[in-house]
């Protein structure tokens, strides 16, 4: 399977979107967000058990909500914020919702071609215009243009991670039937 291709207009909107959302946002977390637009949660191990586990845990370990809830990155993918689960103490309806967005993060997640080269292709093409929206060094740009060219994945910034403490996964909106199921369970 290809990348996503994102258009220039695509590009900028997307990280105007997540300036407005996120301002305190650094070049790594660009990079991070323009990556999740166009592998989504490829990358994740794929087991079932695994995936429920981190996601229990991470709820565990969350001190405030995550917002916004849903966060449309790019055209296919969203990041669902674990504050979206409204987890009670009830761990029967825990446990069900947790593995309902566990299945939809893997339906969501699929093998691409030649994602070293996609990704460094679509950062280079749009690498000035993130540089004009969000100024930064010189040093890291070059940095993140070597990361990219090697296809590496970075986590988010301290500065990001100080603001916001993110907890969310990457899920495809269009899968209607897992989003379906995890409404009702959220309900």
């Amino acid at each position: 399977m290809k990348a996503n291709k994102l258009s220039t207009e695509e590009v900028r909107q997307l990280i105007l979107s997540e300036l407005a959302v996120h301002p305190e946002c650094e070049p790594v977390d660009l990079y991070k967000l323009l990556y999740q637009a166009l592998f989504g949660p490829f990358h994740l191990i794929r087991d079932l058990g695994q995936l429920k586990l981190s996601i229990s845990s991470e709820l565990w370990q969350m001190s405030s909500p995550y917002e916004p809830h849903y966060q449309q990155i790019g055209q296919i993918y969203t990041r669902l914020s674990l504050s979206a689960l409204y987890v009670d103490t009830n761990l029967s309806d825990r446990d069900g919702k947790i593995e309902c967005l566990a299945h939809w993060v893997l339906a969501s997640a699929h093998a691409y071609d030649d994602i070293p080269q996609d990704f460094f292709s679509c950062w280079s093409q749009h690498q000035s215009l993130l540089q004009e929206l969000i100024p930064g060094d010189p040093q890291t740009w070059d940095e993140l243009s070597s990361a990219a060219q090697k296809g590496l994945i970075y986590s988010h910034s301290k500065r990001f991670h100080e603001h916001y403490d993110p907890h969310y996964r990457l899920v495809r909106m269009d899968l209607t039937e897992h989003f379906n199921r995890f409404m009702e369970l959220c309900q």
